[in-house]
């Protein structure tokens, strides 16, 4: 049973408006939630120009306890300074939301190792998911071809040459990147960008945005992909069952 499934009321599926696709950005307590304003209606105008998805390019800013958490496949939560733990009750809720089908994508902006922000972050995982601790993202994941195939993990800054993440049943539910990734999409409303690339120029923005791309696609998608690799297997093993 998934998000879409199971828990977005039937109207959020009308033709219109309220059918396209949006990312919230999640508030917290301390530090600063939003260092990169324009990072989201940036990647939604990537992902409508490579993509046929139907975006709407609007911002929508929540909290964990907001009720219309569950109506969005994706949040995205991002930071470049230590927040406060999060309350008993929204750890509940985002584990739900997770548990349920929801794609938590957390990007670290301040371009520093081993920052606060990674720090409160990794609290946040551990409280979430004290058993499955978080693990680096293997190359043949899915996430690596859900939309472009891509073998290097980039960002504004490459800090990690990986991502990390937590599957639940076989299911990535959360990503983490250390790289700031919101900092190479932002683009500001005259369409230039608004930050600079740290050790890398116009190759390694456009591997940011496509890793952006495909992390999305995959919030929407799973493991179709991965899946669909196997078709020809099940297939035959199909055929030869059915055989007289």
């Amino acid at each position: 049973m998934t998000l879409t499934s199971a828990i977005i009321p039937s109207k959020a599926w009308a033709i219109g408006e309220s059918s396209k696709f949006r990312i919230p950005q999640i508030l917290y307590e301390g530090g600063n939630p939003k260092p990169r304003p324009d990072a989201i209606i940036s990647l939604l105008a990537q992902l409508a120009k490579r993509t046929s998805v139907n975006v709407k390019r609007q911002e929508i800013n929540l909290k964990i306890s907001d009720p219309s958490l569950f109506r969005y496949p994706l949040i995205y939560l991002a930071g470049d300074s230590g927040f406060k733990p999060f309350p008993k009750k929204e750890i509940k809720i985002l584990r739900n939301y997770l548990n349920f089908g929801g794609f938590l994508f957390i990007d670290d902006n301040s371009a520093k190792t081993n920052s606060e922000f990674n720090k409160s972050v990794k609290n946040l995982i551990s409280e979430l998911f004290p058993r499955s601790p978080i693990r680096k993202i293997r190359r043949d994941h899915s996430i690596f071809r859900s939309f472009y195939l891509i073998n290097r993990v980039a960002g504004r800054a490459e800090i990690q040459p990986y991502l990390e993440g937590i599957s639940i049943k076989g299911r990535t539910v959360l990503v983490y990147s250390s790289n700031d990734l919101g900092g190479a999409w932002s683009r500001n409303k005259l369409g230039y960008w608004n930050y600079d690339m740290v050790g890398g120029g116009r190759t390694q923005r456009d591997l940011s945005i496509r890793l952006g791309v495909n992390i999305t696609l995959y919030a929407l998608t799973l493991d179709y992909k991965k899946d669909m690799v196997h078709l020809p297997i099940i297939l035959e093993r199909l055929r030869r069952y059915n055989s007289p």
